[in-house]
């Protein structure tokens, strides 16, 4: 088995679709070996390159030379955005197997973005509308994150995910440098949120900073990559927001609680699975945990501020402890190691 990887090489995340891009490699590298796991990566340098997700002409004439030496098996498209290539490899390279990953269904996500920005965001949305309706066509399979996407594939276009595999993390948790923040620090974390600086999470955190934490006592952390940059209203001394920061197990050690208040978007949210990883009780819309199961033990479910308010004065932890439900929920559901044999089924 020989796989041409359609995407970026991760080798340092910075966002919930890096942290599965790089699980998705790491997978593909223990099926077929690190030798037989080849990347291309598109890039957009102009509005033509834009419209086309980066697969230009040019970008096609690679892969094609790379393909043509005859001893790949597969070609593995690392998002569905990316129809084009999809498209050129099924008629140019039919004996090859193409397979595409979903982190989400982008025209829905298109679609609330579009609502959202406006007009000037019709030529994403019609983008998006085009080049995903070429993968689900000419794939030969199909991978999605969740339940929802799944049905949400069937709906829009008529075609059924031949696998689910949802979010999942090599387990990182550190019992030691856990125990260890959690007896030295006094630098305590009441409420933290994570998630780079998109639409939906700056929402979120502004929603939580104006309805919530007026609420309820302590201190909330925001930690993101361009959140720092965000001009967020309604500051207080109460309030740190952060920008990217390589490691984040030091916050998470340092929390007590994780907030998810996210009320728009598709997918499965990365940062749920890393909370659970890290042994968190987390409260959450229900865009937080879509494609996740629910374990009250460790997971708070809230549809609005009151909620929000009266979850976290029931059932705010009184320390940084871990949560055991969560740690076995994510051993359990969302640990790498259970997602391997499936992927290489399918392949």
């Amino acid at each position: 088995m020989k796989i041409l990887y359609i995407g970026l090489k991760i080798d340092n995340t910075s966002g919930g679709a890096e942290v599965v891009n790089q699980r998705n490699q790491k997978l593909l590298e223990d099926i077929a070996g690190k030798e037989n796991l080849v990347y291309i990566a598109p890039h957009i340098r102009n509005l033509c390159a834009k419209f086309v997700f980066g697969i230009t002409g040019k970008f096609l004439q690679k892969v094609g030379d790379t393909l043509s030496d005859g001893t790949f098996t597969h070609v593995f498209v690392s998002q569905s955005l990316l129809g084009r290539v999809t498209g050129y490899v099924a008629r140019k390279f039919p004996e090859i197997k193409v397979v595409t990953f979903f982190h989400n269904i982008e025209i829905d996500y298109a679609r609330a973005f579009l609502k959202v920005q406006g007009v000037k965001k019709a030529p994403f949305y019609l983008a998006t509308m085009l080049w995903e309706r070429c993968s689900v066509r000419y794939s030969d399979k199909l991978i999605t994150l969740n339940g929802r996407d799944s049905r949400r594939l069937a709906e829009i276009y008529g075609k059924q995910s031949d696998l689910e595999l949802p979010t999942s993390f090599e387990d990182k948790f550190n019992a030691d440098k856990c125990t260890a923040t959690a007896v030295s620090t006094d630098n305590v974390i009441d409420y933290l949120f994570v998630g780079v600086a998109f639409f939906p999470n700056i929402q979120g955190v502004q929603w939580f900073i104006d309805q919530v934490l007026p609420n309820v006592p302590g201190n909330f952390y925001v930690v993101g990559k361009g959140m720092d940059a965000v001009a967020f209203k309604n500051l207080s001394a109460r309030i740190h927001i952060y920008g990217y920061v390589p490691d984040l197990s030091d916050f998470y050690y340092r929390a007590k609680m994780v907030v998810s208040p996210i009320f728009s978007g598709a997918g499965m949210k990365t940062k749920t699975a890393e909370a659970l990883m890290y042994g968190k009780t987390i409260i959450g819309t229900p865009e937080a945990f879509e494609g996740y199961d629910i374990d009250e033990r460790c997971m708070i479910l809230a549809n609005n501020r009151q909620e929000f308010i009266d979850g976290i004065r029931v059932s705010f932890p009184q320390n940084n402890v871990v949560n055991m439900a969560a740690r076995k929920l994510f051993i359990q559901k969302y640990s790498t190691s259970n997602k391997r044999l499936k992927l290489k089924e399918i392949l």
